[in-house]
């Protein structure tokens, strides 16, 4: 799913994914206007970009692809890496929280002595039990079966059974966790923490975390999609499929579907590409994507910003820039300089084998700056009105509904066929850095395997789970996939549920009216014929009046009643036809 791009045009999509650029557009704001919304800092990065940039495609190997050698070199086994699980606003603070990564069941709470979130292994060490099922005490957490307690380090702390043998009672494994983001991220390998686990940074740059301090823990958008993280993975790292998986979300459209030269940065290039985040935080020290790659021409060849850009007058699209990274083992992220510096952040985790969850950010560089003309502040409402709150969340699942279907029905027809990504027919450059990606996640799963966990390796490689269609209703869930964890759409559901109800009563009471108001008018010209009795003009004007404005009121209801359905949907299911 692409969604991730895609998210970032799905967002922009709306209206202004690529930084500005979409936004722009849609609101007719020009070109040549906005081209100087430019500031200090952008320009510098612009100009490392343009530093940078390749004027074209080489037919040298080495240019589009990177050594399997530095490829592999430094890769970890999937457990020992912190994974993003689950956002805090999803959770609970008063009970036990069931979550999942790399196929093992687990469990948070929130520990009220310490205020931390803890995490658990999601099974009791008497019988086994779900803990998740149970209750937090006193910052224990009490298994729902027997009464069992455990603390936040998995110690067995009340045997009610038996006193005065709870030290011999075996403990449940924990796990460190950390919150960054919103999001909790787990180290999946409780023996390498200290080894390894401090010693890993999470790849978030200055940029992203300034929007995440500007917006809270409900910045982040996540949703759980049917298929696994390997072809999740694969999805977010192309970007030649947006303009016919995602037509017609924002300006995105079929026609912008041409050449995408795409080349492989070498490690000197990323890391000198890397200090565009000084530029927002001077004393950065920037993680490095394990791989990276560059769209030649972006300005003309990004279907994000080819609708933008004017074949007639290249020289003012010449520093526009798309760096696609990814960064061990889950982190997609498209860095584009246009109109302004943008980012699309995309954080995957393997749920299990054919299930995966995706975390997203949009980042805009005028999201953490002070407008200073009026067009700014303009552009600053518009779009945090226009992509903030559950709005922007209907467009991130525009974005992944339209990748929902064929990308979960891609591993069933690879399974049936015991077909691999190997097997792929992919000659165009665009495709290099998702090849890339799937190597990575073969040597990590085997790594994976040496170390003893099959299970864990399948959950990033394995097909098992992998052979029947799931119905439509279950591919483009996005109640249960999202709104249901999400505190925003979840009260404007609640919200839209309401008004719906309200407007029911008030069309059944419109109605009503006129219905009366048709009957007293019936009534008042059956006794003018009936009999000689004079019926006064008030009585039959207000009498019309009344009958006029409930039907006008009723019809009016309706289509508010319509619009409120469709709202409501919003949060539940829509389906989403390519051939339309």
């Amino acid at each position: 799913m692409a969604l991730l791009l895609l998210l970032g045009v799905a967002l922009a999509a709306t209206i202004l994914m690529d930084g500005v650029v979409a936004f722009q557009a849609s609101h007719d704001f020009g070109r040549a206007r906005v081209a100087n919304v430019h500031q200090s800092r952008f320009r510098s990065n612009i100009e490392l970009q343009s530093s940078l940039s390749v004027d074209r495609v080489s037919d040298d190997k080495a240019a589009t692809t990177t050594s399997k050698e530095e490829e592999s070199k430094g890769i970890r086994p999937l457990h020992q890496n912190w994974w993003p699980v689950v956002t805090v606003d999803s959770l609970k603070e008063d009970r036990p929280n069931q979550i999942r990564v790399l196929g093992k069941p687990l469990v948070t709470y929130f520990n009220q002595k310490d205020e931390e979130w803890k995490v658990l292994d999601d099974m009791c060490s008497h019988r086994f039990a779900p803990l998740s099922e149970g209750r937090v005490l006193n910052g224990n957490l009490q298994c729902a079966y027997h009464g069992w307690c455990f603390d936040s380090s998995g110690t067995c702390t009340r045997v009610p059974q038996q006193p005065d043998r709870v030290d011999k009672a075996k403990p449940v494994q924990s796990y460190a966790v950390k919150k960054d983001l919103g999001i909790l991220w787990v180290w999946m390998d409780p023996e390498t923490l200290d080894s390894i686990g401090n010693k890993i940074r999470l790849p978030i740059d200055p940029l992203l975390r300034k929007c995440y301090e500007g917006s809270g823990d409900t910045y982040c958008f996540m949703r759980d999609l049917p298929y696994g993280m390997e072809i999740l993975g694969e999805n977010l790292l192309d970007l030649s499929h947006l303009p016919y998986a995602h037509h017609s979300v924002g300006n995105l459209k079929r026609s912008l579907g041409n050449e995408l030269p795409t080349r492989m940065l070498s490690l000197k290039e990323r890391e000198e590409f890397a200090t565009w985040e000084q530029g927002y935080d001077a004393s950065a020290d920037p993680v490095l994507p394990k791989m990276q790659a560059e769209i030649m021409q972006a300005a003309a060849h990004d279907p994000i910003f080819a609708g933008f850009y004017d074949a007639n007058n290249p020289d003012q699209f010449a520093n526009w820039t798309t760096k696609i990274g990814f960064f061990e083992p889950f982190h997609a992220r498209y860095t584009r300089f246009g109109f302004s510096t943008s980012t699309v952040e995309l954080f995957m985790c393997p749920l299990s084998e054919g299930k995966s969850r995706v975390f997203l950010f949009n980042c805009f560089d005028m999201m953490i700056t002070k407008p200073k003309t009026l067009k700014d502040k303009i552009f600053k409402i518009l779009l945090n009105t226009r992509l903030g709150g559950s709005k922007g969340h209907m467009i991130a699942h525009k974005i992944f509904d339209g990748d929902g279907i064929f990308l979960h029905k891609q591993g069933n027809r690879m399974k049936v066929a015991n077909k691999s990504f190997k097997d792929y027919s992919t000659p165009a450059s665009a495709d290099v850095l998702l090849n890339s990606y799937r190597r990575y996640l073969d040597v990590a799963a085997e790594k994976t395997r040496q170390a003893g966990l099959n299970s864990v390796a399948a959950t990033v490689v394995g097909m098992n789970k992998y052979g029947d269609d799931a119905p439509r209703a279950e591919l483009l869930d996005r109640y249960n996939t999202h709104t249901v964890h999400c505190s925003i759409c979840m009260k404007d559901l609640q919200n839209a549920r309401k008004r719906n109800v309200n407007l029911q009563r008030l069309e059944t009471a419109l109605q009503g009216t006129t219905g009366s108001g048709i009957a007293a008018l019936l009534t008042f010209a059956a006794i003018r014929r009936l009999s000689s009795m004079a019926i006064p003009g008030t009585a039959l004007g207000a009498t019309a009046l009344a009958s006029t404005v409930g039907l006008a009121g009723s019809f009016l209801t309706a289509r508010l009643r319509r619009s409120t359905d469709k709202t409501i949907n919003g949060f539940l299911f829509e389906d989403y036809v390519h051939a339309d």
